[in-house]
């Protein structure tokens, strides 16, 4: 027998309201797939190059529990006419095609390489069952993705990050910074990056926008038995030479 269950992805700049979340996907009929073939920007083509990163969010499970979640996040980059393309199983909601702009803006700034004459592709892995992502916190990885493609730079694997990311490279507070962490630990991080002032949460409720932040993060994955350093940056510049070496 199948089984279904929701599961809600929280990736909002600051979690207010978890009806209102805002990054919902479930496990209903729809099942939409895309091949490399069927890519808009043609991800086989000879000038393509890719970057990754982890992206981190926030899930419940059959059981309603709140608990971390791990995707991946690629970027496909090649000549073209300033296109950004979001192609994923799961499908992507409109904060997440925005902050996938921003992402293309801040890299190509970064880059000073002039993001209209580029086509980007993100594309999005996550486990089976998931149908819809939204939301922004996942702005910085998706930023480092975009600049590792431009770069044909690789990523460091090792380090995981959250953050809502602006077109400036301004980097903003997110929800469940605890439980993504936990889970990027579980995941096998060395390093995981937070936005500034967040390196502080709340273990006891640590999706209320309005819960008190007295357990040192880096502390409390350690007493937890994970070898992991927590760093906070304000910019997506800040968060470069963790990426790259």
């Amino acid at each position: 027998m199948k089984r279904h269950y929701a599961v809600s992805i929280l990736c909002v700049l600051l979690l207010l309201s978890l009806g209102t979340a805002g990054c919902t996907v479930s496990t209903n009929t729809l099942n939409l797939q895309f091949s490399s073939s069927q890519s808009p920007l043609g991800i086989n083509a000879s000038e393509t190059t890719t970057g990754t990163a982890h992206m981190l969010a926030v899930a419940t499970n059959g059981q309603n529990q709140y608990i971390g979640a791990i995707s991946e996040i690629k970027v496909y980059t090649q000549p073209g006419s300033g296109h950004v393309f979001t192609e994923t199983t799961p499908l992507t909601g409109v904060d997440f095609q925005e902050t996938a702009k921003d992402a293309v803006k801040v890299a190509t700034n970064q880059t000073k390489l002039n993001a209209n004459q580029r086509d980007f592709e993100f594309v999005v892995t996550m486990s089976g069952g998931v149908e819809e992502v939204d939301g922004g916190s996942a702005g910085l990885p998706m930023a480092i993705a975009a600049y590792s493609a431009l770069t044909n730079k690789s990523t460091n694997a090792s380090v995981y990050a959250t953050g809502a990311i602006d077109g400036n490279g301004a980097i903003s507070s997110v929800g469940g910074v605890y439980l993504k962490a936990e889970a990027a630990a579980k995941a096998g991080a060395r390093l995981i990056i937070v936005p500034s002032g967040e390196t502080m949460v709340s273990t006891d409720n640590p999706l209320a926008s309005n819960a008190v932040k007295n357990v040192n993060l880096q502390e409390q994955l350690r007493k937890e038995g994970y070898n992991v350093t927590v760093v906070s940056v304000k910019t997506f510049k800040e968060a470069l030479p963790y990426y790259f070496t």
